[in-house]
């Protein structure tokens, strides 16, 4: 609960009933089954489909359904920051991250797509390029959500319902109306996956002789390690960027993404809580060093609770996702680095601080260790 803090001194005698345990039951809003049928429809005269599927998916726990409607029909499936992981099992027709942020295979398809189908995503600009990833002039939407804000976005054919409800309905709509996969999408889905996956191998995941382990590479190692039940978190910076494309999240390890408000300090509490509801698997909290320091003191929490949580700190000597951006607008950088500053320019532009993060952690009760190398 987030309480400003000109009214936390106040006191209200609350009804002891607000207080009370209770069950919290997902409500399975059911669609209207003409939208369906026009779904449907829709859907058979389309010849390169494509399923964007945003949080919306894990709220209505419709995975299941998602990837059986996937494979039914031969449609690909690209994933928001809010849906990493909607696609849990190893798919031929699973794209990865879509948008600004996502894969090279995602781009190419969502270039070329005739028809999206959008499930429980709110279609931001980073999902849709600002609108520049849909090129195809004949491309249509079908919209599938219970926010009826964002159901019609882009013109989409509204299913206000349940995406577990829709899925399900849609699935049954589309064998009766003869849906059938096209195969030559399905291959082209292919090419595009095997040469993003080329691209991670050869650039993502090469290391430069003589500089210091990338994050791409550390996502790497991260994600070599992690098992079934175990829980990556990240939420502003590069990192979620890094996750959306990189993060394998089949095999049960999961990813967690909060990327709508960019909300820098989110992690750490996120972590504690995916703690305390899920008290078996790992959780790594994936961090910059500049979002660490706006709240290391949730480590204090944890010690206090016995929450064991595993913080990663990139250490990039500031705010570097910030900084990309003043250079890619301006050319120039301000003050988004940890560096002393120089007497003669008087910008923040000599070397780099030395600050040990190790140690600021060991000083709360953490154990910590400092690494710079995959294997360590």
């Amino acid at each position: 609960i987030a309480i400003p803090q000109d009214i936390q001194v106040h006191a209200y005698d609350y009804p002891s009933r607000f207080l009370e345990e209770r069950v919290w039951r997902i409500e399975r809003r059911l669609p209207e089954p003409k939208r369906i049928a026009e779904a449907a429809r829709l859907l058979k005269r389309a010849r390169r489909p494509m399923i964007v599927a945003g949080g919306g998916v894990h709220y209505a726990e419709a995975w299941h359904e998602l990837q059986s409607f996937a494979e039914s029909f031969g449609i690909p499936v690209s994933e928001t920051f809010g849906g990493k992981g909607s696609m849990r099992k190893e798919s031929r027709l699973a794209l990865g991250g879509q948008g600004l942020e996502g894969t090279s295979a995602a781009g190419k398809i969502s270039g070329a797509t005739d028809l999206v189908i959008a499930i429980g995503t709110r279609l931001g600009d980073f999902t849709t390029g600002s609108q520049s990833c849909f090129n195809n002039p004949e491309v249509k939407f079908i919209g599938i959500n219970v926010a009826g804000h964002d159901v019609y976005k882009n013109g989409a054919l509204p299913i206000l319902a349940d995406a577990r409800e829709a899925l399900t309905a849609l699935h049954r709509a589309s064998k009766a109306t003869g849906v059938k996969p096209n195969s030559a999408c399905i291959r082209e889905v292919e090419r595009a996956r095997r040469q993003w996956q080329q691209t991670i191998k050869s650039e993502a995941y090469t290391q430069t002789p003589g500089e210091a382990m990338s994050q791409s590479i550390l996502v790497k190692a991260l994600n070599d390690a992690a098992r079934q039940g175990d829980t990556v978190i990240a939420a502003a910076g590069g990192s979620p960027g890094d996750l959306l494309k990189l993060w394998d999240a089949t095999g049960g390890r999961n990813c967690h993404l909060e990327f709508g408000y960019s909300c820098m300090g989110y992690e750490l509490p996120a972590g504690l809580g995916v703690r305390m509801a899920k008290p078996k698997g790992e959780v790594y909290v994936l961090v910059g060093d500049g979002t660490y320091l706006m709240n290391p003191m949730e480590l204090v929490t944890a010690m206090q609770e016995d929450l064991k949580i595993t913080i990663v700190i990139s250490e990039n000597h500031g705010y570097q996702a910030i900084r990309r951006l003043q250079m890619w607008r301006s050319g120039r950088s301000f003050g988004n680095e940890f560096r002393k500053r120089e007497r003669k320019s008087n910008r923040l532009a000599g070397d780099y601080l030395t600050i040990d993060f190790a140690k600021n952690a060991e000083s709360m009760g953490a154990r910590a260790w400092h690494v710079d190398t995959p294997e360590a």
